[in-house]
């Protein structure tokens, strides 16, 4: 079954961050969460001859502190060594060249900047640009780096395991889960890990709910516009 708005996936996100209470004759109490099952986690295993730096990942862009991206190749470049990536950007530019280098930054300030084969990139989810292979990895500034790509390879047991993005987004439950979601790693942002395992097979709806979550710690908690972005292109088939 189809979401019936788009509106409603925001909306289910800024209720599910509400404290919102319900009267009772002698007190006001917090009104209850959503009920939804119990999310099947698969873990993953990373395989022996996987490079240390292992990125497959949905990028929120945003300061290096944020951004598994960022971190991981400011560690492949300091320790010269490889990284494989498999990670997605959403950019506000996503033109790429049919042959030659492309430069892919997130649409959020101060994001990291990479500069990459155009071969090694894939657009078929535009905005969401995916960066795949492995690559030796050169910082030239303090947000800026250089792949060189070694093989364009996947290592397919990296992959989170779970529904896709369009299971995930057309689901009857779709709109509690997703933004409740959001709202827990909001709570707990250093279960983040947890949460990529989770949701990271659905790359853009992980993006959607790592920015809902973002937006919500920031001062006024406002939940945005991201899940209804990262669903947008299944809901209105």
């Amino acid at each position: 079954m189809r979401i019936r708005s788009l509106a409603l996936l925001t909306t289910a996100a800024v209720l599910a961050t509400t404290t919102a209470c319900v009267p009772t004759s002698e007190e006001t109490r917090p009104a209850p969460r959503p009920s939804v099952s119990e999310e099947e986690v698969t873990p993953v295993e990373t395989p022996d001859d996987a490079p240390k730096v292992s990125i497959v990942d949905s990028s929120p862009g945003g300061a290096k502190d944020a951004d598994p991206l960022w971190q991981g190749l400011a560690e492949a470049a300091a320790n010269k060594s490889e990284a494989y990536l498999k990670v997605y950007v959403h950019t506000g530019n996503p033109d790429v060249p049919d042959s030659g280098e492309a430069t892919i930054t997130a649409d959020t300030p101060d994001s990291v900047s990479v500069t990459v084969d155009a071969e090694n990139v894939d657009t078929e989810k535009s905005p969401f640009l995916l960066i795949q292979g492995t690559f030796t990895v050169e910082e030239i500034g303090g947000s800026a780096y250089t792949l060189k790509a070694e093989n364009s390879d996947e290592i397919s047991e990296l992959n989170p395991k779970g529904p896709d993005d369009e299971a995930r987004c057309t689901a009857d439950d779709a709109q509690d889960r997703i933004s409740l979601a959001a709202q827990d790693l909001a709570d707990d942002p250093d279960k983040r890990e947890d949460f990529r395992q989770q949701w990271g097979a659905s790359p853009q709806v992980w993006w959607g709910i790592q920015k809902t979550a973002d937006s919500l710690n920031q001062e006024g908690g406002v939940a945005g516009d991201f899940l209804t972005e990262a669903c947008g292109e299944y809901l209105q088939q």
